[in-house]
């Protein structure tokens, strides 16, 4: 990319900043333990579990030979990244003790999700800091501002969304934006891109789509064997840059073993099926799963570009060209995704009356993140036509703290008593 295409011209950038907190590491560290404690609670549990765990914890994921591209969203395309030899690495971070440390540069009413986020980058020894570049989507004001103070730090590219999920109108528009992304790239891992990789990577992502597909078929007759969290951490492990034909091979593992416990007898009392939506949900952040399923409910889908919704899309790249799997990549990440950045709503809202009907949930809860302006400006639509259809909502309005826990419990059991 020449200097005119530079989308941060650097004028006025900023010496990268460190966090002056000795402790910040500790107490990022005692959150993940403690959830891991939690976690360690749950009744039934895949045997293969530990490894999904281990890979949530670990720095050392990705060899030192292969760069690592950070990415903050989940519309830009891990196959046309790991393309190049390089790995990509999801960095949203839902740790509730790095949200001071990004309040050392962004103060005011900001998401908690991009406050930690920033944390993660002011840690020494992270592994936003070991990042080679980063990729943003503009899916929001604040993954705007974001890139541009990661450019700080590192080379950013900042991914231009169309306005509306138009394939006929933004396509080629979208599949050009992909090529800009390419050629960044290129540029800045001086790197190649490998066609030949790119086919296998998408062939890999397809066969992560087949098996989540298949693990969503058999919880809606059993969602009680794979808890909502032990699904969360697995799904959310294949985004941390390890291959992602190893991450198959183990979520192949826990699908047979799904198959198996099938047959072992059903708990007599069951619980509440709800289906879940709203904002992300990012490890190790899994307070309000914790009391969902605390509270004698189950998740029996959801809607979270950090749930399933991540993974469940397939590519259709028929053909070997590298414009038309760029095509097929715009059309998985950017025109299948539900996010609310987009202009109209009616995509996310006919997937959560579908997924109510499919797996016979008796309602829905929405995740409201405070601060996030693109999901509060969407639940008054939400709201009237559950209320259309009938089906039963449960607004949770929280951030990263864990001080409203015991509030939430008492909203969730109250709305489930309505429920039964």
């Amino acid at each position: 990319m020449g200097n005119t295409d530079r989308q941060f011209s650097g004028m006025h950038g900023l010496p990268p900043r460190q966090t002056t907190n000795a402790n910040a590491s500790k107490r990022i560290d005692a959150v993940m333990n403690d959830q891991l404690s939690r976690l360690s609670q749950i009744k039934v549990r895949p045997p293969n579990i530990a490894y999904f765990e281990k890979i949530m914890t670990s720095l050392d994921n990705v060899p030192s030979s292969k760069p690592k591209v950070g990415l903050y969203c989940n519309m830009v395309p891990y196959e046309l990244i790991n393309a190049f030899g390089a790995r990509a690495i999801r960095l949203g971070c839902g740790n509730p003790a790095a949200v001071p440390l990004g309040e050392e540069i962004i103060t005011g009413d900001v998401c908690p999700l991009v406050k930690a986020s920033i944390g993660m980058m002011l840690c020494p020894g992270s592994l936003a800091s070991q990042c080679d570049c980063f990729v943003l989507p503009t899916s929001c004001d604040a993954k705007k501002k974001l890139g541009e103070i990661l450019s700080d730090y590192k080379p950013v590219f900042m991914l231009n969304l169309p306005a509306e999920q138009n394939s006929n109108l933004y396509l080629d528009q979208t599949a050009k934006e992909l090529e800009r992304l390419s050629e960044f790239l290129g540029s800045t891992l001086k790197r190649k891109l490998d066609k030949a990789a790119l086919r296998e990577e998408i062939s890999q992502s397809n066969r992560r789509s087949s098996l989540m597909r298949e693990i969503y078929r058999l919880r809606i007759s059993r969602p009680d064997l794979v808890s909502i969290r032990d699904l969360f951490l697995m799904i959310q492990a294949g985004f941390t840059g390890i291959p992602l034909s190893e991450w198959n091979s183990e979520t192949q593992k826990m699908l047979e073993w799904l198959a198996k416990e099938m047959d072992t007898p059903a708990p007599k009392r069951k619980k509440t099926r709800l289906v879940l939506t709203g904002a992300p949900m990012l490890w190790p952040n899994f307070k309000v799963l914790s009391v969902l399923e605390d509270s004698d409910s189950v998740i029996s889908a959801d809607t979270l570009c950090t749930g399933m919704q991540s993974c469940i899309d397939p590519s259709a790249a028929d053909e070997s060209g590298l414009k038309y799997m760029l095509r097929s990549l715009a059309m998985k990440y950017i025109f299948a995704s539900i996010c609310p950045c987009f202009i109209s709503q009616a995509t996310r809202l006919n997937r959560v009356i579908d997924l109510v009907r499919e797996t016979s949930a008796k309602g829905v809860v929405n995740h409201a993140l405070r601060l996030c302006q693109l999901n509060d400006l969407e639940n008054y639509r939400l709201h009237q036509i559950m209320r259309k259809n009938k089906i039963p909502l449960l607004d949770v309005r929280t951030d990263y703290s864990l001080e409203d826990t015991e509030q939430l419990r008492i909203r969730v059991e109250a709305f489930l008593e309505t429920l039964s």
